[in-house]
């Protein structure tokens, strides 16, 4: 299974993800962007990849996105 790999950060209080590695970069390059939506990344699950989160070993799901 593919999966991409991001970083969220806390910006004023509001979560951003931001793409890490190069297929995430490429996802958010698509959709014209310099961060990822809770909705981008929702979209990019079900083509059946995997998103990890850089600075945890867990992986993301979709439980934990609004």
């Amino acid at each position: 299974m593919k999966e991409i790999t991001i970083e969220m950060k806390d910006r004023f209080g509001k979560m951003k993800y931001y793409p890490h590695c190069n297929d995430a970069k490429l996802f958010a390059s698509i959709a014209g962007t310099s961060t990822m939506t809770e909705q981008t990344l929702k979209r990019i699950m079900k083509l059946g990849y995997k998103v990890k989160v850089a600075q945890r070993s867990n992986e993301l799901t979709e439980g934990e996105l609004k």
